[in-house]
């Protein structure tokens, strides 16, 4: 709650935040006046003498807290109740017993502001998250490119070896052409000098 001076600036802020549309809030009003106080039942002190704050604003304190009383245990609230049921015990450990309503149990729900904090630190993990992510997918982008250029270059490697294999083949053929002019011309002569030797033998008989 949010504590002012008196009705008169509650409905100065209430006007304010209806104006705004800035929601709704509780307020704590000083300048009240004072309950008168009750005696202690069964010497467990009343809620609101256990509050310290500014004295204007004590009277509301106590208003708020009218009826309520500290007590140690479970227990002590039960006998409290049945023994004044118009009052409501509250615990060391927050619960709360009246005749017609309770409220308590583990404490080890989150708080508010624990809350707050899980969300907050939630979203700085989303935030890095989603610069990792970024980060990633600049990287497969890369990756991608890179992947591009080494496709290139295989497809022209691979251009450039059938192009070789293709010349090979082609001088192959050459050399087979070659070699079979050469063995023809080796043939050639050989008859050549056959028919030389021959001639020279008839010239040798004559």
């Amino acid at each position: 709650a949010v504590a002012v001076s008196g009705p008169s600036a509650a409905v100065e802020a209430v006007r304010l935040l209806r104006k705004q549309d800035a929601g709704r809030a509780a307020l704590l009003l000083g300048g009240a006046p004072d309950d008168v106080p009750e005696e202690r039942p069964g010497g467990h002190p009343y809620a609101a003498d256990l509050v310290r704050g500014p004295d204007e604003l004590m009277p509301a304190v106590r208003r708020l807290l009218r009826g309520i009383v500290a007590v140690g245990t479970l227990e002590d609230a039960e006998d409290l109740v049945y023994a004044h049921p118009g009052l409501t015990a509250v615990t060391a450990e927050g619960d709360l017993l009246g005749a017609h309503f309770a409220q308590g149990g583990s404490a080890g729900a989150p708080s508010l502001l624990e809350v707050q904090a899980s969300v907050d630190e939630a979203a700085e993990e989303l935030e890095q998250l989603a610069a990792q992510c970024e980060e990633l997918a600049l990287v497969q982008e890369r990756a991608g490119e890179r992947r591009k250029e080494c496709a290139a270059l295989v497809e022209e490697l691979g251009e450039r070896r059938r192009a070789a294999d293709r010349e090979k083949s082609s001088v192959a053929q050459q050399l087979g052409a070659l070699a079979g002019q050469a063995r023809g011309a080796a043939g050639e002569a050989e008859r050549s000098t056959a028919a030389a030797a021959t001639a020279q033998d008839a010239l040798d008989k004559a």
